[in-house]
């Protein structure tokens, strides 16, 4: 369900789009976005394949997405908008900050990051930061990386991006053939890229590549 909003003409006025399945996250944006005197909300949708339809004609200044979407997730949705409007920013939105999510969303090119539990006034900054041409990474984002880049066997030292990308699919318990389907591969690299990430992280089976992802503290 989406619920398209028009512009109030002003030219100083910021067109937000929001793509987020979660309900009440989504309402709460719907109301919060107009409250600022210098955003328009001019659509709000549940899922990626919705935005995509609508982009053209709403023509979003900046995109304020989930992380977490069904089937197209918000960092493949952000570089699909881009193809259509390659001027949109992005900032995402996600209660995960485990290092590979971090990383994937660094080596993304997207503008800014941000917790879901976050203070409203931070949103606010952040949104704007992006919105002027800035990028704006939370301070848990920053550091997290900064750890994480301390370390030898970092994945984004070890692992490519298309691996990193198959890695989260495959820790939500997806099939090879679902995977493919939401990224745009065949079942048999997929297959591939599986069979790469168990011999990088020291696992013989889906399990084991479960528990070395745990140890390694991903979501």
């Amino acid at each position: 369900m989406s619920r398209p909003h028009a512009s109030t003409g002003s030219v100083e006025t910021t067109r937000v789009l929001v793509v987020e399945d979660q309900g009440m996250f989504r309402s709460f944006l719907e109301e919060w976005v107009p409250s600022q005197s210098d955003f328009v909300l001019v659509g709000a949708f549940t899922s990626a394949e919705e935005a995509l339809r609508r982009i053209e004609t709403l023509s979003p200044h900046v995109a304020l997405l989930d992380l977490q979407l069904p089937g197209m997730d918000g960092i493949a949705l952000a570089q699909a908008l881009r193809q259509v409007r390659p001027h949109l920013r992005t900032l995402l939105l996600s209660s995960l900050s485990d290092p590979l999510t971090l990383t994937r969303i660094r080596e993304s090119g997207v503008e800014g990051y941000l917790e879901k539990d976050a203070p409203l006034a931070e949103l606010a900054e952040a949104l704007r930061t992006v919105v002027r041409g800035r990028s704006y990474f939370s301070r848990k984002f920053t550091e997290t990386l900064a750890q994480e880049s301390a370390k030898s066997e970092a994945l984004g030292k070890i692992l490519s991006r298309r691996e990193q990308q198959v890695l989260t699919q495959v820790l939500t318990g997806r099939t090879s053939k679902e995977i493919g389907e939401s990224i745009g591969l065949s079942p048999r690299t997929v297959e591939f890229h599986r069979s790469n990430l168990m011999a990088k992280l020291g696992a013989s089976n889906l399990a084991e590549l479960l528990v070395h992802a745990r140890q390694r503290g991903l979501a």
